[in-house]
């Protein structure tokens, strides 16, 4: 039962192009059993029939559409600046709530953390229920900690909720950086100014991770160029490089195992032509923040364990 002082939940869905699972998504946000809450929809200019798709099944929905594409952080923008909830939850256009308690779940989470500001959901294959091996990108080992809540400084932007604080503090997702990567730049942020981040395993969502405009060539650009940005953005000099390195040589097995080199090499040369634009927006955050990461690096399996889980998985 909820009570006349709920809080108002605003359910932001970042829409391109997925005409095949965003009804899925849709259909999951309506069955809940949470009423107090709106419902929007941000289309970043798919320019498809979306609209009579929502009328057709009678959806109640802010629907915004984009006049272009803004990426990611710019489509995440527009339905943050249009919420009025104080608990901002976000889906990709490809994610479900696995029940129709998730939102309820949400709520109660925040009720009885007062210190925790960003709640991390369990990300699960729709049709199985077993845990995405492939979206476990926390620095604590899976098989041990899939099912146990804990602190963590990594989210998935489209499958987690925060409260309304963290963005009037922070401020938005850095517009620059497109899409790729770009929740790392917003946790260092919101942890730099003393917000955290916990992974919530009884909150579930199902991924259908639907290939559209989830190319390797896309990707492989996107996160190498955001990498050196977030580098020279967020972290003094030095320990931008110790977090750069190890990032691009990533980036490089990942071209390396597909044979696909072209967008990374433009990744490489876009991220370092384009510092001087970013420069203006350097913002490095405290030395306290990067040793509270350091703390929860230290959980991060050896780089041969990790090897083995992106044969078994590959993250990209």
């Amino acid at each position: 039962m909820q009570s006349a002082d709920s809080p108002l939940v605003s359910v932001i869905v970042l829409y391109y192009k997925r005409r095949e699972t965003i009804e899925k998504c849709l259909d999951s946000v309506f069955r809940q059993d949470y009423a107090h809450r709106e419902v929007i929809v941000v289309d970043n200019h798919s320019e498809d029939d979306l609209r009579e798709i929502m009328q057709a099944r009678g959806y109640e929905v802010n629907l915004i559409g984009l006049c272009e594409n803004l990426g990611a952080c710019g489509g995440r923008n527009a339905g943050i600046r249009a919420a009025h909830g104080e608990i901002l939850v976000f889906l990709e256009d490809d994610v479900s709530f696995a029940s129709a308690f998730e939102l309820s779940k949400i709520v109660r989470a925040f009720e009885q953390r007062p210190d925790t500001h960003v709640l991390a959901f369990r990300i699960c294959d729709p049709e199985t229920g077993e845990m995405r091996l492939r979206e476990w990108c926390h620095t604590r080992p899976w098989e041990e900690f899939r099912d146990t809540e804990f602190e963590t400084i990594w989210f998935g932007e489209g499958a987690s909720a925060f409260r309304r604080q963290v963005f009037a503090a922070c401020g938005l997702y850095y517009e620059p950086l497109f899409y790729g990567a770009e929740g790392h730049d917003l946790v260092l942020r919101l942890l730099d100014h003393g917000f955290r981040i916990v992974y919530a395993p009884q909150i579930r969502v199902g991924h259908w991770a639907s290939q559209t405009g989830r190319t390797a060539a896309r990707q492989y650009y996107y996160y190498t160029r955001n990498f050196i940005w977030t580098a020279f953005k967020d972290y003094p000099l030095w320990d931008g490089l110790v977090f750069l390195v190890p990032k691009i040589l990533m980036m490089l097995y990942f071209s390396w195992r597909s044979s696909i080199y072209r967008p990374f090499f433009g990744g490489l040369w876009d991220g370092l032509k384009g510092l001087r634009r970013i420069r203006p927006d350097r913002t490095p955050v405290r030395k306290s923040t990067l040793r509270y990461v350091d703390r929860e690096e230290n959980w991060r399996p050896s780089l041969m364990a990790r090897l083995a889980k992106h044969r078994r998985e590959p993250l990209i």
